[in-house]
């Protein structure tokens, strides 16, 4: 059996070739025409028929008009974390009159922005803090310090004004509690410090008054020392606040008319105690007299102590001058003994009275009555004469001590004593208030017994 014979490979035939290549041509003349540019001669208007009309050429799209500056602006300041530095240049911006010519855009992103703004947590801080210190309202500042929490304070934080603000307000609010809690101890330490205060925050410092509170809390407690009798310690106060607050009209009044009363007190120890000093040192020699004028002295709540003091040095002084009691005897008229006295009942009787004493005699008295056998008489003080001169003190021999001698003379008259027998002593009074008396039991004197020549005085007496 015959093999099969091998098939020969086919092979592009001529006519698909030329095809082929009709195709290729018809097509990129198709291409060319449809691309070629408008000015193109149009070969007939057969030709011109098939051609498409040339598509119209896209326009630029023109870029959007910037934002105005102060909207710029106000974005990189919110950007910064600046907000209120950003709000207050919105507000600005929207109230003038450029604000009416904004681009609807524009105006949309504005509107925006102060939404936002007046909707932030932050920012509504910072403003508290602001209006606080425009309008010196303590309280207010207390309150945006009081509502601050740590992410509110992170991000106060941020914007340097506000952290600026609340910096203050934490040091105004120390100041005031410091100022505060002096008032109610050191109050001239608080004066001081609201001085410093008004200074630097006079608006702050009209409402809050510390100053003249300071002061009045410095008079109240100058008035409650004056009452307890401390009068330095007022003074001191006082004068201190005066020189603090100079020429304050509201204090000067009351401060010195406080002053002059304190100044008057002093004085009048002074002089009190410059007559004091007098009394003492006559007190030395003349302790009497010194109690005396210590007894003249008005007693005063004020020196009522001090004079019983001296009273009592005084008397001490007495005591130790005047020790013992005082010595007092009845003489005759010639300063003779009594034994030697004749009593006529015809006549008056005359005596002498003597009496001494270690310091000082101070009053002598004589007494006498009438006795017989019909009875006693009533007792009768007759006065005495001093003899002059007076004797001057003599020394008694007992140490260094003085005797101070007086003598006087009294007169019965013979129509008191009537020829009776009469019964008669003498008291003494000395300095320390020691009484002798002169004779215990009293003494007594009788009539003398006349005879007969004598009754008719043919005999005198012997």
């Amino acid at each position: 059996m015959r093999s099969p014979e091998t098939v020969p490979a086919t092979s592009p035939r001529p006519r698909q070739i030329l095809a082929a290549a009709a195709i290729g041509v018809t097509a990129a003349l198709l291409v060319l025409r449809w691309t070629a540019p408008d000015s193109a001669p149009v070969a007939s208007d057969e030709t011109s028929r098939f051609v498409p009309a040339p598509l119209p050429a896209r326009p630029e799209p023109e870029p959007p008009p910037p934002l105005p500056r102060e909207v710029s602006d106000a974005l990189d300041l919110m950007a910064q974390g600046r907000l209120r530095e950003a709000q207050r240049l919105m507000l600005d911006f929207d109230a003038s009159p450029a604000a009416g010519e904004l681009l609807p855009d524009h105006r949309e992103t504005m509107n925006a922005m102060l939404e936002r703004l007046g909707n932030d947590p932050v920012l509504l801080a910072a403003v508290e803090f602001e209006a606080g210190f425009e309008e010196a309202d303590l309280d207010r500042l207390r309150r945006a310090l009081g509502s601050l929490s740590r992410e509110r304070m992170i991000a106060l934080r941020r914007d340097p004004q506000a952290s600026r603000y609340v910096d203050d307000a934490r040091r105004l609010t120390a100041e005031v509690d410091a100022i505060e809690g002096l008032l109610g101890s050191d109050r001239l330490a608080a004066l001081r410090l609201a001085q410093d205060f008004g200074r630097r925050h006079p608006r702050f410092a009209a409402g809050l008054a510390f100053e003249d509170r300071a002061a009045e809390a410095i008079e109240d407690t100058a008035g409650r020392l004056m009452a307890a009798n401390r009068l330095e310690e007022a003074r001191t106060l006082l004068l201190e606040l005066r020189s603090l607050r100079g020429d304050a009209a509201r204090a000067t009044a009351s401060v010195d008319t406080r002053l002059a009363s304190i100044e008057a007190v002093f004085q009048r120890r002074s002089d009190l105690n410059a007559e004091i000093r007098e009394i003492e040192m006559l007190g030395w020699e003349r302790p009497h007299e010194a109690l005396e004028l210590l007894g003249a002295m008005e007693r005063t709540p004020e020196n009522r102590r001090r004079l019983a003091q001296v009273e009592s040095t005084l008397k001490l002084l007495l005591d130790d001058l005047d020790q013992a009691s005082p010595v007092i005897e009845i003489l005759a008229a010639d300063g003779s003994s009594l034994d030697q006295v004749e009593y006529d009942r015809r006549e008056d009787l005359v005596l002498r009275i003597r009496a001494r004493d270690d310091y000082e005699v101070v009053s002598v008295r004589f007494f006498w009555r009438w006795f017989d056998r019909e009875g006693e008489g009533d007792v009768v003080e007759a006065a005495l004469r001093p003899i002059e001169p007076v004797p001057a003190p003599a020394t008694d021999g007992a140490g260094d001590g003085r005797t101070a001698g007086i003598a006087f003379e009294v007169t019965v008259t013979q129509a008191e004593h009537g020829g009776r027998n009469i019964q008669f002593w003498a008291e003494a009074t000395d300095r320390g208030g020691r009484i002798a008396r002169s004779a215990e039991p009293p003494q007594q004197l009788t009539p003398a017994r006349r005879g007969f020549l004598q009754r008719l005085g043919l005999r005198r007496r012997q």
